[in-house]
């Protein structure tokens, strides 16, 4: 496990904090007394059937994840996190053991220290972290910890984040190493480089929130996907009566290569969605397009892509034509009153996809995906979900279920 300098420092700087909170008086209970322990869990059961395969992937983990976030004292507060993955089982490929006569289910066993991070907030409306962290911004669409993979995605990095201007939250990060979901062991473990991330947005009243932002990725393990994006966003909800509200977002970016990037990129991309809700239930539509010019398509290597064109995972690579994903679907989301048995809330959705290439608009195939989690106090839930890809374009058919229980402190 490699350690980016960010992360480095940030255990020399720990051990330099340890040492001066222990000769200051009281220091050392106001870090633990105010602490608290993090644990989170997780069991799953994810199977893959795929067309060009003999052997059905079965996959069955657990991960887990226990740390400590200490109080604050002179305006600092430390974290640090261990994480875990543990198959029980060996019939499916994780894109490191061997296994490649089943289907991928990227979930690879390995033990790591998922976060060891500082906070400072001495200086006025303003928060400096610095190490190995978890950053989500906006949807995740572009920068995000991939929440739903067993290995959480990670970044060594300084995070400066500023709320002087009311409504107004200006965000820079420098990261030198992105941890991957795929695991230390694998070549694509880890992005290593100078990348900057931009983000700012501002509260409108009545609105919702309009955000603009610049990222700037230079990954020298994949220069081809070295870009500069900029863009804007801009989300909201809101009453249509005492018992109908409505939620939508719209966006657009533009995308061309950065750093010691070879290829000539010059792409865009587009998103917009609207929801309609009504007593707990819903109905969903959008539409998000990622283009491509033949040779490259707009690509997003550090988002949280399981949440975009289908649980089936398909997509993750944009296709040199790029994508135009069209999606629709009913939900339903409900807090009881009073627990239903061990139940205390609901969720359910059923969304269907339709894809097609953004270049010539030929079709990509079409999917299913379901999906229905029960929580069961502050702590546990339980959850299934399942995607079914009818395969087109040269993309293989596939359906998948997942079945899990998680639990976090």
């Amino acid at each position: 496990m490699r350690l980016g300098w960010w992360t480095r420092a940030v255990i020399g700087a720990g051990a330099l904090c340890a040492g001066g909170v222990a000769l200051a008086d009281g220091g050392a209970g106001a870090l633990i007394d105010d602490g608290k322990i993090i644990f989170d869990g997780r069991l799953r059961l994810e199977t893959v059937e795929q067309d060009g395969f003999a052997d059905d992937a079965v996959a069955p983990t657990f991960r887990a994840r226990i740390g400590f976030q200490t109080g604050t004292f002179l305006n600092l507060q430390m974290l640090v996190e261990g994480e875990g993955v543990v198959h029980l089982g060996d019939d499916f490929n994780d894109t490191v053991n061997g296994n490649t006569g089943y289907p991928v289910v990227t979930d690879p066993e390995g033990y790591e220290l998922n976060r060891l991070q500082i906070a400072y907030s001495g200086l006025p409306e303003t928060l400096v972290t610095v190490g190995r962290q978890g950053i989500n911004l906006d949807n995740q669409r572009f920068v995000g910890a991939v929440g739903f993979r067993q290995n959480e995605q990670t970044f060594d990095a300084l995070r400066v984040t500023n709320t002087s201007v009311m409504g107004l939250s200006l965000n820079y990060m420098f990261v030198n190493q992105v941890n991957r979901f795929f695991g230390n062991e694998s070549p694509q473990g880890e992005f290593e480089g100078a990348t900057h991330l931009f983000n700012a947005s501002y509260a409108l009243p009545r609105f919702g929130t309009l955000t603009g932002y610049a990222y700037l990725l230079d990954l020298e393990e994949a220069p081809g996907l070295s870009t500069a994006t900029f863009g804007a966003r801009l989300s909201g909800k809101g009453k249509l009566d005492e018992e109908t509200s409505v939620r939508y977002a719209v966006e657009y970016a533009y995308q061309k290569d950065y750093a010691d990037n070879p290829l000539d990129v010059g792409v865009h991309y587009g998103h917009g969605e609207v929801a309609v809700a009504y007593q707990g239930f819903s109905i969903l539509g959008g539409v998000e397009t990622l283009e491509g010019d033949g040779a490259v398509g707009f690509s997003t290597p550090l988002g949280t892509l399981h949440k975009f064109q289908g649980f089936a995972d398909v997509f993750v690579n944009t296709p040199a034509n790029g994508i135009v994903d069209l999606f629709a679907g009913p939900g339903f989301e409900t807090t009881f009153d009073a627990p239903i048995g061990p139940m205390t809330g609901l969720f359910a959705a059923l969304t269907f996809h339709d894809f097609k290439t953004e270049l010539g608009r030929q079709p990509l195939g079409s999917e299913v995906d379901a999906e229905v989690t029960a929580r069961l106090g502050d702590h546990f839930s339980v959850g299934a979900k399942y995607a079914d890809y009818d395969g087109d374009g040269g993309f293989a058919s596939r359906r998948k279920l997942w079945l899990q229980l998680d639990v976090s402190y």
